[in-house]
Formats: structure tokens, sequence, C-alpha cells
């Protein structure tokens, strides 16, 4: 029952966020949360635009779960060891273990998970690299 009320709880945090291509306030939202927060809301949102992907429009599993792993799994793998070290592997296990219900197949396509994967991608990216690599960085 709490874990039902705690996932209810972080998709209404997620519904409530600003719509495409604006901006989140500097201080708000997942600016603020806390790493693991993120990381874990991140591989929620990775698992619900798959789920989507393969349910509401029809798409081959296999190809689906290639396409992911070849554009994200090199910054996610990167993301996860900077976080154990900060962290350890239990703290980032546990913060993996985010589960919610299905999610129903939107009326029109909508990327809305993916969007706010790859948001949570570049601020977890942001966060975990050293200061010293900000310059030099593209």
């Amino acid at each position: 029952m709490l874990r039902t009320l705690l996932a209810l709880t972080f998709l209404g945090l997620l519904g409530g966020t600003p719509a495409a291509g604006r901006d989140y306030p500097v201080g708000t939202g997942w600016s603020r949360a806390p790493d693991l927060s993120v990381y874990g809301a991140l591989l929620l949102s990775s698992a619900l635009s798959r789920e989507q992907q393969i349910l509401c429009r029809g798409r081959n599993p296999a190809r689906v779960e290639d396409e992911w792993r070849d554009v994200y799994a090199a910054r996610e793998a990167w993301i996860a060891d900077a976080l154990t070290s900060r962290y350890g592997a239990l703290a980032v296990t546990r913060a993996a273990n985010v589960q919610v219900g299905r999610i129903a197949c939107p009326m029109i396509e909508d990327h809305k998970w993916r969007r706010h994967h790859g948001r949570m991608l570049r601020l977890l990216e942001l966060r975990l690299i050293p200061r010293e690599q900000w310059r030099g960085a593209p």
C-alpha cells in the first residue's frame, strides 16, 4: 500500500512538470531533488517510454531495447558508476528499484517519458562531472 502511494505521488510530481521546450526555473523541481531520486526517476521514465513504444506503437521489443542501448547505455553506465562511488552500490540499487503500474496508451503519440529521461540524464551528468572538467567539456 505504501509503495503504491509513493508511486502515485511520484507520478503526480512528473505530471506537474513544465511542457516540452520550456526550461525548469532555477532552484525548483528536479534541479533540487537528491541525486538518487533523480536517478530512480530517470530509470522509471526510460522503462515507461520503452513500454509505450512496444505496447502502444507495436514496435519490436528487441529493436526498442537495442535502440535505447545504442543511444543511452554508455551515459547511464557512467552515471551509475559515479553514483555508486559517491553513495555506494546498495543505495544505487535501491534507487533503481522504483516501480509503478502500467501507464495508459496516449490517444496521440507522445514522447513525454523520453523527454523526462533526457532532462534527468543531462541534469545528473552536469551534477556528477568534476568541476575541473567543465571547461574542456563540449
